[in-house]
């Protein structure tokens, strides 16, 4: 009996262990619960964001009367929808498990101030509020990441290529947008597009011309979403460089306003071109402008289908033909095979006193060898 405390106590104490292992256990796991922000920060205030890469790549996107813009293309407009979107997503990031906090940790995964895919770094009124160092990543759309100089490291839901680090992944590029239904026409060259409801045809078809939508649509396209690459300048001197075009386009609205597309070779490859309604100067490639600079009226109809002229001889041969069919049907001779028979009949009396010549002959090898040869040679005397 005594031994029955002793027993029930230690029972007591087991469970009073394990509740303590539990309680810490829940205490720990909760304080890597995902709720708390990984970086703190408030999108709305931030005004400037600063992305660079490991390969020296680097953008700056700033908020200027509440629009983003680059400033190293001379304020040209940013997506402000893509810039906000990336704000919200990386205000949305919630801390969970650390996958490791040493610094050879960081290093493995790419999240270190030398070494990384991506530095993000948030600022609001001249300071620094938040940064955001984007290393490998271990799944699609999951990527290792780290707090500024904070030591955990984290994987969650992002995508590195939807954090470029250069102007050019950051750029407006439908600034220069029209909406199809609003052109009325296009004009290049000698060629001219006719709109109506957002349907084209090519102006000017004579009764035998057969237009080739496909590359009509594609000219239509080109010129309602014009693509490039690059902002190459803005302002007066930035546009002169355009003043002599190679091609010049003009797209009438449906409004009864117009613009003018003046497009230049590049001597770095590619063009440059402006457009009347702005003050930038744009570089897009050679491939991408190709069915604007490209465009002829030879190009937009169907080439015209070669003529089967008659064969001279085609009638005479099919003549001789069935008459020599007719011949062969009714057994009648031609004029032409009575001649031949007689030619040949002529060459037979010829060749008989030859053939009795050579029976006459006395037979030798030699003899042989010589009428192979077209004769007989003269025969000659004792004396040689």
């Amino acid at each position: 009996m005594k031994g029955l405390p002793i027993l029930l106590t230690a029972l007591l104490g087991g469970q009073l262990a394990l509740a303590l292992t539990f309680a810490v256990n829940r205490s720990d796991h909760a304080a890597f619960d995902a709720k708390e922000p990984l970086v703190g920060f408030a999108p709305a205030k931030v005004d400037q964001v600063a992305i660079d890469d490991d390969a020296g790549h680097t953008v700056t996107l700033a908020r200027k009367d509440g629009k983003w813009v680059i400033p190293a293309l001379s304020d040209f407009p940013a997506d402000t929808t893509k810039v906000n979107g990336l704000l919200d997503r990386i205000a949305g990031l919630k801390k969970g498990w650390p996958i490791a906090k040493t610094d050879a940790a960081a290093e493995r995964f790419k999240v270190t101030e030398k070494v990384h895919e991506r530095r993000v770094v948030l600022t609001s009124g001249g300071s620094r509020v938040g940064e955001l160092l984007v290393g490998t990543s271990p799944a699609y759309r999951q990527v290792h990441v780290r707090a500024g100089d904070a030591s955990p490291v984290y994987a969650v839901e992002l995508a590195t290529y939807d954090i470029g680090a250069e102007p050019s992944a950051w750029m407006q590029h439908d600034m220069l947008d029209t909406p199809r239904d609003k052109i009325a026409s296009v004009s290049v060259g000698d060629v001219t597009i006719d709109g109506k409801d957002g349907k084209f045809t090519l102006a000017g078809l004579g009764k035998d011309e057969k237009p080739r939508p496909d590359k009509i649509d594609a000219l239509v396209s080109a010129m309602a979403h014009p693509l490039f690459d690059g902002v190459r300048g803005k302002g007066k001197a930035a546009l002169t460089q355009t003043d002599a075009p190679d091609i010049t386009v003009t797209l009438k609205r449906t409004d009864g306003s117009q613009l003018i597309y003046r497009y230049k070779k590049d001597a770095g490859g590619g063009y440059l071109f402006t457009r009347s309604a702005e003050d930038y100067l744009f570089h897009v490639s050679a491939d991408t402008a190709a069915p604007i600079v490209l465009a002829t009226r030879a190009a937009l109809i169907e080439p015209p289908k070669p003529d089967k002229a008659p064969n001279a001889n085609s009638s005479g041969n099919k003549n001789s033909n069935d008459k020599s069919s007719e011949d062969k049907v009714s057994g009648a001779k031609s004029p032409d095979d009575n001649a031949a028979k007689a030619e040949t009949a002529g060459a037979k009396a010829d060749q008989a006193p030859a053939a009795a010549a050579l029976q006459a002959a006395p037979t030798s090898s030699h003899g042989a060898d010589q009428a192979s040869h077209g004769g007989a040679e003269p025969p000659k005397s004792p004396g040689g």
